[in-house]
């Protein structure tokens, strides 16, 4: 089991999942495991309850946020290291302690964009504002951090989102 399912599988489900159909495909969905954001996301205020599920199709780094609040709003995100990934690991301490988060239960997250470009598929993530998780209270935030350090589109090597 990943290190991310793990982190989310704390709960026993009390209900079988729910199958929704999204532009993605079909998506298993755990009512039981859902992820509040109090304050939404980034121009999706309204949208608080939010679903993590895998892409339907072949196995990929990639999973599927899916709003519950609005079936027709769902992100491509890709989990982050939280030890050597590209958000230094002082800087998510010190987000879960300004937002209250638990950072042995941190899930980070990163949105992706997916954009058609001449020779192919390019992916970019946002490190920007990640989305942070504590897994344990299923509750998330979306972090921005000030200054530089950080790019809003950091271009993923296309073996990563394979």
């Amino acid at each position: 089991m990943t290190e991310l399912a793990t982190r989310l599988s704390h709960l026993p489900p009390s209900e079988p999942p729910a199958t929704l159909a999204t532009r993605f495909g079909e998506v298993r969905l755990d009512r039981d495991r859902l992820i509040t954001f109090p304050h939404g996301l980034l121009g999706f205020a309204d949208c608080r309850r939010y679903a993590l599920a895998d892409l339907p199709g072949r196995p990929v780094a990639f999973k599927l946020l899916q709003s519950t609040d609005q079936p027709e709003l769902a992100f491509v995100v890709l989990p982050l290291e939280l030890v050597d990934g590209p958000i230094a690991r002082e800087d998510l301490r010190q987000a879960c302690h300004e937002l209250g988060l638990d950072w042995q239960a941190l899930v980070a997250l990163a949105i992706v964009t997916v954009r058609q470009e001449a020779d192919g598929v390019g992916f970019s993530s946002n490190l920007k504002a990640p989305l942070l998780i504590d897994s344990r209270r299923q509750l998330g935030h979306q972090h921005v951090f000030a200054g530089e350090a950080y790019p809003l589109r950091h271009d993923l090597p296309r073996a990563e989102a394979a």
